[in-house]
């Protein structure tokens, strides 16, 4: 198999002004060959995106060389076709929209290739039907969810036939189905002899890989197979990752389950367990730890529409007719397909849009052209879902305090709360205050931006895929935030794809659909109906799913669960394993 891709010895380093530079990849060395699938794990920060722009020319390093298909990097003569043959799909979709129409944006690049008119109409129609975006290709980019500029940018990739496509965090801001489709899209690419190399925290992606490279602080930390990765735990460990959810719950069923070996997969788990005569047992589940039951509503919907570009051709209606109660110190998700009206929403709850039909009221503010926009953002916080839209200080520190410097904080407290907001979520504050933050990765810029939101302790959160981009252990880091903030009394918010992180944190979640609100119950309820969730575009979480092949093979397990604790649980109700 031919060598697509020679790292020797690479080092680089992010400027910083007035600064030493910072160091991010240190001597990493290995090649790529053609046709692989590649996976690229490691903790935010380790050098995973620093390293695929190395990958395509867009870095070059400081020592070492990076040759692809033979050119090398730091010959600026071959970047041209460098570019052409090695595709990227970034973590921040916005940064490769330029044209005003969707199907103009995805021509662009066949265009610039000089290609006949004809074949730039089929690859634009063939790339935009791969990604499911065909019926919308008249929309503006700029009025698209941030999971559908991802699938946007992937059909301006797969339009000019690459030899590789770099997949930088592509599912993260995708539904369920969305990354499914991004996966099997993976695998008829594949098929056809393209390269895939794919950054991701999502474990369950990286194990379908056939290869995976592993960082840690900016060094190779591992180059093998899932299974070697996966199954030995002290280095996952170390390079602060996780195992895939299936491995773990399923280690866990191990003693009353013995033929379970390792799975990585759902399909896995499923061949993996024999069926065996039902026998019903139940464990009685507990509310979550920090569920407050109040019936106190905090924000009230009636009949809320929006529409954007209003009575322009281009309109398109976001929400429609939607009704909705948020109570007061709850936890409240919002669950949907891309594009289903979810950020629209919560960025109605804090006046950045107003209602153009219906009513609004959050918390003592009635959200109408006469409100008090100032007040109603000190009394909630927003998180939105591309942090980039909220940072604009040089340095992380004054990005953290510049809220607080408005309100008029100064000296010892203002040092003090920033210094306490960054602990809280994982920032060290003499590491992190003087960092630039451009130079942060999309992780460390999430954490900033809930920062920001937190340092002005607001009575209403709004977070918008506050998980999206993190590593395991920042993702647990930041959860537990959510939690330690929601039991101080605050009302929570919560907007997300993974239904993972809204069956630990929510008690209530509200379903939307074409800008519909389908339906608001309990999160159990929802999140355990496999039948619901697949009629709108999503799928059950991976406990749900496990206890759902459990079922068909005759384990009698509640048909309520959705997280793992609950599926273990129900397993110890049968006393000693094999009895």
């Amino acid at each position: 198999m031919a060598i697509l891709i020679e790292v020797n010895q690479v080092s680089y380093s992010h400027p910083v002004p007035g600064g030493p530079p910072h160091p991010a990849l240190r001597e990493i060395s290995f090649q790529i060959n053609e046709g692989e699938h590649i996976a690229i794990v490691g903790a935010n920060g380790s050098g995973k995106t620093t390293l695929a722009r190395h990958l395509n020319a867009l870095f070059v390093p400081d020592s070492g060389t990076v040759r692809i298909m033979g050119l090398d990097t730091k010959e600026r003569t071959n970047h041209l076709k460098i570019h052409q043959r090695i595709g990227m799909v970034f973590q921040s979709p916005q940064e490769q929209m330029i044209a005003t129409s969707i199907e103009e944006d995805v021509a662009f690049g066949p265009e610039n290739l000089g290609l006949p008119t004809q074949e730039i109409q089929q690859r634009v129609r063939h790339s935009l039907e791969l990604v499911e975006m065909w019926d919308q290709r008249t929309r503006s980019p700029q009025h698209l969810s941030a999971g559908q500029m991802q699938r946007v940018a992937l059909a301006g990739i797969l339009a000019m036939q690459p030899a590789c496509v770099i997949f930088d965090e592509s599912t993260a801001m995708l539904d369920p189905f969305g990354r499914e489709d991004v996966l099997r899209n993976i695998e008829t690419l594949k098929k056809s002899g393209i390269t895939i190399l794919m950054i991701t925290h999502f474990m369950e992606e990286a194990s379908l890989a056939n290869r995976i490279i592993g960082l840690h602080q900016g060094r190779l930390r591992f180059d093998g197979s899932p299974e070697e990765l996966f199954t030995n735990d002290k280095l996952v460990k170390s390079m602060n990752l996780d195992k895939p959810r299936v491995l773990w719950f399923a280690q866990q069923l191990t003693p009353w389950i013995p033929t379970i070996k390792s799975p990585l997969t759902v399909e896995q788990f499923k061949k993996q367990i024999e069926p065996r005569p039902s026998t019903q047992f139940f464990v009685p589940f507990e509310d979550h730890y920090f569920f407050r039951n109040t019936q106190d509503s905090l924000v009230i919907g009636n009949h809320i529409s929006f529409t954007y570009l209003q009575n322009t051709p281009l309109a398109h209606q976001a929400l429609e007719d939607i009704s909705f109660t948020i109570r007061e110190g709850s936890v409240h998700g919002l669950i949907g397909a891309t594009g289903s009206g979810k950020s629209t929403l919560l960025q109605h709850l804090n006046g950045l849009y107003i209602p153009q039909t219906g009513d609004l009221k959050v918390g003592p503010f009635e959200v109408n052209q006469e409100t008090d926009l100032l007040q109603l953002r000190r009394y909630t916080g927003m998180v939105f879902q591309n942090p980039n839209y909220q940072l604009f200080e040089q340095y992380v520190g004054d990005e953290i305090a510049y809220g607080l410097k408005v309100l008029g904080i100064t000296g010892s407290e203002l040092r003090e709360r920033v210094k306490l907001a960054m602990s809280q979520v994982g920032l060290d504050f003499e590491e992190f205050k003087d960092r630039m933050t451009f130079a942060l990765s999309g992780g460390e810029k999430r954490k900033v931006a809930l920062a920001s939101t937190l340092v002005l302790d607001p009575s209403l959160m709004l977070l918008d895929e506050p998980t999206a981009g993190l590593d395991p252990i920042a993702r647990r880091e930041i959860l537990g935030q959510m939690v330690r903030v929601h039991n101080e009394g605050k009302t929570l918010v919560v907007s997300s794809h993974q239904l993972e992180d809204l069956a630990l944190l929510t008690d209530h979640v509200t379903l939307l659909s074409e800008g519909k609100a389908v339906c608001n119950q309990e999160t159990e309820k929802i999140l355990s109906d496999h039948t619901l969730l697949h009629q709108y575009q999503m799928i059950a979480p991976i406990a749900a799913q496990m206890a759902s092949v459990l079922h068909e093979k005759g384990w009698m397990v509640p048909e309520n669960i959705i997280i793992g604790q609950q599926l273990v649980a129900a397993f110890q109700t049968l006393g000693e394993p094999n009895g």
